[in-house]
């Protein structure tokens, strides 16, 4: 599920649910959207994804780049132990060390 809303520091999408192969093909569209009609700072909060696959890190990484492109910036916050040790493992941190908050 995509949730998302406009705050001060910028738009906030709230991801719940695992963010495997099958997710990411049924949001990734509405993902985009929404992060293409923010005007600044986008923040997905990852708070409630337990489960992060390599397609879902490819999703934020993409959108990252584009948005780092535009002079934008792509945040990620609130991730459990879980996500956050896949991330390390892969090596996420080094792509976007900004993540790891």
């Amino acid at each position: 599920m995509l949730l998302w809303e406009d705050q001060q520091d910028g738009r906030h999408l709230f991801l719940d649910g695992e963010l495997d192969h099958e997710a990411c093909d049924t949001i990734s569209a509405s993902f985009r959207d929404v992060i293409g009609q923010a005007k600044g700072t986008v923040i997905v909060n990852l708070s409630k994804v337990p489960f992060v696959s390599s397609k879902g890190i490819w999703l934020l990484l993409e959108s990252r780049s584009k948005l780092k492109r535009e002079g934008r910036q792509l945040l990620v916050r609130g991730l459990s132990p879980h996500v956050r040790k896949t991330f390390e493992t892969v090596g996420v941190f080094k792509a976007a060390p900004e993540w790891d908050a």
